[in-house]
């Protein structure tokens, strides 16, 4: 997967601990319209969304800002 920017991530964080269904599937529709690459993220998650799987979305979007963030401190 592509992640999208650490922004993006951290909204959808936001809209998952919400359990805000409408919020989390627009903003994936955001991030899948910004970049073709992070269509695979985005998929994911939208099947995880559907599934009312929030814990499973959190745990990957905070894994993903984790990494994120270890990159820029190297």
């Amino acid at each position: 997967w592509v992640l999208p920017e650490p922004v993006h991530l951290r909204a959808l964080d936001e809209l998952i601990g919400l359990g805000y269904y409408r919020g989390i599937v627009r903003k994936l529709d955001e991030i899948e319209q910004q970049s073709a690459s992070h269509a695979g993220f985005v998929a994911h998650l939208r099947g995880l969304a559907q599934q009312f799987q929030l814990e499973a979305m959190t745990r990957i979007v905070r894994s993903g800002l984790d990494g994120l963030m270890q990159r820029k401190v190297a």
